[in-house]
Parts: structure tokens; C-alpha cells; sequence
């Protein structure tokens, strides 16, 4: 089996760092891998509207982008093609969709991030992602 596109969710926890690892693995088995850098900012309150609204984008994009600016370099510097998706909404069902949206066939994830559940076995958003996705999940640790 060959990983055409490697989604590769992104919180800045050690586990995702971790994970980028063996993404780049993946992405080279096959010679020509394509790994989809994401980061979900969460879903901002429905009480928030008009210009504040806009300007939090705004910003959670600017910090999403800084934090993906690393691992989006490595991957350069290593050959591997790559695409990035700054999304909002839920962070375990935005890893599902942007995964459809991108015609990913694997996601690559940290078994924990940077959530207040960060002491539990497996991260809720990785439990959710496992629950929710119709391709194959590596949960790195």
C-alpha cells in the first residue's frame, strides 16, 4: 500500500512532533507522498460576531501559522511535498473533514496533544478521530 496523501494534524505537543516523523517515513515509502499539515483553532463562541469575529480569525490563523511554520520547513528541506489547512470547528471532527476534503488516505496523529485531557490515556481528540474516520489512523507516541 502505497500513502498518497498523509494528513498530519498539528497542536505544537511533543506527540505531534513525534508524528511528523513517521509521516515523512510514509510519505517516502512510496516515493511520492503528499502530507497535509492542519491545525483546527477550535470553534469560536456563536456570541462573538461582526469585526471581533473577523479579527479572532485573524489572529488564531496568524498563531496556526506560526506554529506550522517548523514542521512545514522540515518537510521542504526533506523533498516532501506539502499543503496546509488552517481550519476552525471542533479539533477531532475537523481532522475528519478536512481528511475527506483533501482525499486524504491516512492520518498520522499524536496520541495526545496539548488539550486539558493531556493526562488521559489517549487525547480525546484522537479518541474522536479514531471513532470518525473512514481511513486508517497511526497514533503516534
Amino acid at each position: 500500500m502505497s500513502y498518497a496523501r498523509i494528513l498530519l494534524p498539528m497542536d505544537g505537543s511533543e506527540h505531534a512532533r513525534l508524528a511528523l516523523r513517521h509521516a515523512v517515513n510514509l510519505a517516502r515509502c512510496g516515493g511520492r507522498g503528499h502530507v497535509v499539515l492542519m491545525h483546527s483553532f477550535g470553534e469560536i463562541p456563536a456570541l462573538i460576531g461582526g469585526e471581533a469575529r473577523e479579527e479572532l480569525v485573524r489572529e488564531c490563523t496568524r498563531e496556526a501559522e506560526a506554529l506550522l511554520a517548523e514542521p512545514r520547513a522540515l518537510l521542504a528541506e526533506l523533498g516532501v511535498s506539502t499543503s496546509v489547512r488552517i481550519v476552525d470547528g471542533a479539533p477531532g471532527r475537523a481532522v475528519v473533514r478536512v481528511c475527506d476534503e483533501e482525499g486524504c488516505d491516512t492520518i498520522v496523529m499524536g496520541s495526545r496533544g496539548l488539550g486539558e485531557l493531556g493526562g488521559m490515556i489517549m487525547g480525546s481528540v484522537t479518541h474522536q478521530v479514531l471513532q470518525l474516520s473512514k481511513v486508517p489512523v497511526l497514533v503516534v507516541r
